[in-house]
């Protein structure tokens, strides 16, 4: 059985560490297209020391480290929030990005407030994955309702979108990177990768979407990172965080 990498250094465009670690289960446990939440703990007692472990690869050069979990930042144990603090203070990181569903953002002036009485800033990450309402609520199942674009930037900074599922249009898609641009600061955009769930990934889709005139011109763009660990085509790779050891081909 191959191993999950769950640490990298990401150099280009936003340069900082990235750490997937486990929590305890997905609270929202629902979205169809997704197997991460499967890679969660049984227990605390698993849980933490696991997280301690990965944590302790961080280095804290670019002074940006990324969470990851198979849930939300939340439903990581109390112990691991403060090895993350912990870590930080250690290695003079200064910013930490962390993902949330949209369900937990009522607590996120705490979580900044926690982080600032250490001297640590705090950016959200939304897994949006579209604004196709219907795609997003009735397919995908992600239990968001139906925010507007303006409402969900009030909370995160940043938004993670969906690309090439069965099911999608190239020109959703441009229309989501298009709004996700008006809207955050950054977007990340997965191209769909075949996981254990029934969704598919559209590689005719995906494939004009590569030879697109807007893949074009964002390709390079800071604010956009491209992930598809299929493609070489995709300019970006997370350092193959959440994917084998050496999937990454670094």
């Amino acid at each position: 059985m191959s191993v999950m990498k769950r640490y990298a250094v990401v150099r280009e465009k936003y340069p900082r560490e990235v750490v997937l670690l486990k929590s305890l289960g997905c609270a929202w446990n629902k979205c169809a297209f997704c197997d991460y939440k499967n890679d969660k703990a049984e227990s605390i007692l698993e849980c933490i020391p696991f997280n301690r472990q990965i944590l302790n690869k961080a280095r804290g050069g670019t002074g940006v480290l990324q969470i990851i979990d198979s849930a939300s930042f939340n439903e990581l144990p109390m112990d691991t929030l403060f090895d993350i603090i912990e870590t930080c203070a250690a290695k003079k990181i200064s910013t930490v990005i962390l993902e949330q569903h949209w369900i937990f953002r009522d607590s996120f002036s705490k979580i900044k407030a926690l982080f600032a009485a250490h001297s640590i800033g705090c950016k959200f990450i939304l897994g949006l994955e579209t604004f196709d309402y219907n795609f997003r609520e009735n397919v995908l199942r992600k239990g968001m309702g139906n925010p507007s674009p303006r409402e969900l930037s009030r909370y995160f900074q940043w938004a993670n979108l969906l690309c090439g599922a069965e099911g999608q249009t190239v020109g959703s898609v441009e229309n989501d990177i298009r709004l996700g641009l008006e809207h955050f600061e950054r977007i990340t955009v997965n191209m769909f990768i075949p996981n254990s769930t029934v969704f598919k990934r559209d590689n005719a889709l995906i494939a004009e979407f590569y030879n697109g005139e807007l893949f074009r011109q964002i390709r390079l763009e800071p604010r956009v990172e491209i992930l598809d660990i299929l493609d070489a085509r995709a300019p970006d790779l997370l350092g193959g965080v959440g994917y084998a050891e050496g999937a990454d081909n670094a």
